[in-house]
């Protein structure tokens, strides 16, 4: 399956990226939404999430900071949401933020922090995300001693972004050509 959807994502993003203006932004600010695709446990038995992330950046020349907001459906059946904030230098940026994963038959729901540096390409992204729990394994309650919270957990992360110019007068203007 995740074959398939790698060369789907660089089909819609390099194009875009080609028809990219080089002049460098100036006190913008941009709204950002695409889709998501994760990778994690790619040790043990790989997990794919598919999902929508949304961001909101303020951009000054090489650097921009802001907001993201992401949702996924899991593989093995559970919902991933994450929110907190973003820089970007140049082509490299960091995500600080939390995540909540809802419960499964095997797992209890949890909540962590997520730290994830990526590399951007102005319509796609690729990072690393870092999973930590803020609370420990437990799960040992009367009736479920088999249910556990999940824990730590590294993976890959690939984003498509399509970007919004957002202007002082609160209107979108689409940063691509046919819009």
């Amino acid at each position: 399956m995740l074959p398939r959807l790698l060369p789907a994502l660089l089909l819609v993003t390099v194009p875009l990226a080609a028809r990219a203006d080089p002049s460098l932004p100036n006190d913008e600010r941009w709204f950002s939404v695409g889709p998501l695709v994760s990778i994690e446990r790619i040790a043990d038995e790989p997990m794919v999430g598919l999902g929508l992330e949304a961001t909101f950046n303020a951009v000054d020349e090489i650097g921009a900071l802001g907001l993201f907001g992401q949702g996924q459906w899991m593989t093995d059946g559970y919902a991933r949401l994450a929110g907190g904030v973003q820089g970007t230098l140049l082509f490299t940026g960091v995500e600080l933020g939390v995540y909540h994963q809802t419960g499964t038959k095997d797992f209890l729901p949890t909540t962590g922090l997520q730290i994830a540096p990526y590399f951007t390409f102005v319509y796609a992204s690729v990072g690393v995300r870092f999973n930590i729990p803020l609370s420990s394994k437990g799960g040992h309650g009367p009736g479920e001693p088999r249910r556990v919270r999940h824990g730590s957990e590294v993976g890959l992360v690939l984003t498509g972004k399509f970007p919004f110019k957002v202007s002082n007068h609160s209107t979108y203007k689409s940063s691509l050509r046919w819009s």
